[in-house]
């Protein structure tokens, strides 16, 4: 297990987990979602390829609506 930084907060994943991997358990969305890795802005397209590694900090974060 290796410890990354999801939202602010420390948590143990697996080795060569990805980015999509770790939305899929973070958020019940698949659109309007922006991610960054090490403040890194990765399009959709990376999710899957970009695997966290120990220290990384990644920031997701959904749009919301409102008035």
């Amino acid at each position: 297990m290796e410890s990354v930084w999801v939202n602010g907060a420390a948590v143990d994943v697996p080795a060569g987990k990805s980015v999509a991997e770790l939305i899929s358990e973070y958020s019940d969305r698949t659109t309007g979602i922006a991610v960054a890795v090490n403040q890194n802005v990765l399009t959709k397209s990376e999710w899957a390829q970009t695997t966290v590694r120990p220290g990384d900090r990644v920031e997701i974060v959904s749009a919301t609506q409102g008035g």
